[in-house]
């Protein structure tokens, strides 16, 4: 899928400043632009039984991700005490946002949201250093786990 309902690949990537702890860290995606390109992972809801298995995935292939000079992200509509407790019990690495405030506004501008129940879809959205979607991959279905094959094979602009 080339994508979402208010994005396509090679349309500029709505840029955001999410919460990276409950402690004040932030992350904000233009940061990145011409040094990384950013794999932004979003997810339904902390500690699902679906989202709680997909994280230690991302971790396995940070390593890969990284090597093609890309960094991982999740962005999920829970608050950030929330993400960061369900962080350390994944053992991850890599940022966890929140997207809690206003709920789901950076899924609302990536077209992910699902606005009846405030929570995003799982998407997965890489943004070139350009700044640019390269890559859009959503699941069937809400608790499938996506594809990363694909995803690795377009971070590398």
């Amino acid at each position: 899928m080339s994508e979402t309902a208010t994005l396509k690949v090679g349309d500029e990537a709505p840029d955001f400043e999410l919460p990276a702890s409950p402690t004040g860290e932030k992350f904000k995606l233009s940061d990145c632009r011409g040094k990384n390109a950013v794999i932004i992972n979003f997810v339904p809801a902390a500690f699902s039984p679906v989202c709680s298995n997909q994280l230690p995935l991302i971790e396995q292939k940070k390593a890969e991700f990284e090597g093609q000079g890309a960094v991982p992200v999740v962005i999920s509509s829970d608050g950030a005490w929330a993400l960061d407790a369900w962080k350390k019990q994944t053992g991850v690495t890599y940022p966890v946002l929140s997207d809690a405030f206003p709920q789901g506004a950076t899924a609302k501008a990536y077209g992910v949201l699902i606005e009846a129940r405030g929570i995003a879809n799982r998407v997965v959205v890489v943004v070139g250093k350009d700044g640019k979607v390269a890559w859009i991959q959503p699941t069937e279905k809400i608790v499938d786990i996506p594809d990363y094959d694909p995803v690795l094979a377009c971070a590398k602009g």
